[in-house]
């Protein structure tokens, strides 16, 4: 198996590499594909897209832990006979940090869909929850 060019590769395409590799079996290429990244997210430009990316795919699995998680199923019954719940969130959010910067999410609930916001790093996302019929 011939041995790919990743310095051809956006941004996109290396982040999607680095989730897929097998780190075990190709050390090397997973190597490469870190040093590319760090080479390539000096560029602001680059390091915006970067950020951006890594952003909403980190919502975008809390919204699948969302779906699967039972309390969190249960939650927005219990919330309308609680009013300790009111202010609460699901339990998918709590201890999350983003994923760029480490720093604090606030998240909060508007016209049905939570709004995950690091304001350290200047980015919001909207998970809406999927319901999946039975």
């Amino acid at each position: 198996m011939s041995k790919p060019d990743f310095s051809s590769y956006s941004i996109e395409e290396l982040l999607d590499c680095k989730q897929n590799i097998d780190k075990d079996r190709y050390p090397e290429r997973y190597r490469e594909i870190l040093d590319l990244i760090a080479l390539l997210t000096q560029d602001p430009k680059i390091k915006s897209s970067h950020d951006e990316i890594v952003f909403i795919e980190f919502c975008e699995a809390l919204r699948d832990d969302l779906r699967i998680t039972l309390d969190d199923n249960l939650w927005p019954i219990l919330k309308l006979f609680s009013k300790r719940l009111r202010d609460s969130v699901p339990s998918t959010f709590q201890d999350q940090v983003c994923p760029v910067c480490s720093g604090d999410l606030h998240i909060t609930q508007r016209f049905g869909a939570w709004e995950v916001e690091c304001q350290t790093c200047d980015m919001v996302y909207s998970i809406t929850e999927r319901h999946s019929s039975i």
